[in-house]
């Protein structure tokens, strides 16, 4: 897939943004980044035409919002 190399770019910017585990306003930041891509991943299926670039970067951002929800979710603990 030639476009993969934006899906990668796309991953790891919104990976960076993402909010951390640790914080004490985990909540309002996770709205933030959802309402951030969701606003990112309309607006790029406008331009899918024009500038497809921007429309994977966006996918990138969904698979990075997957593993943030994913990351989340699953809490793997091990006793002794």
């Amino acid at each position: 897939m030639k476009n993969s190399n934006i899906i990668m770019y796309g991953f790891l910017v919104w990976l960076f943004i993402a909010p951390r585990n640790n914080s004490s306003r985990y909540g309002e930041f996770f709205l933030a980044y959802m309402a951030a891509l969701l606003f990112s991943l309309v607006g790029s299926s406008e331009i899918l035409m024009v500038k497809p670039a921007a429309f994977f970067f966006t996918i990138g951002g969904v698979f990075a919002f997957v593993y943030v929800v994913m990351r989340k979710t699953i809490h793997i603990a091990i006793k002794k």
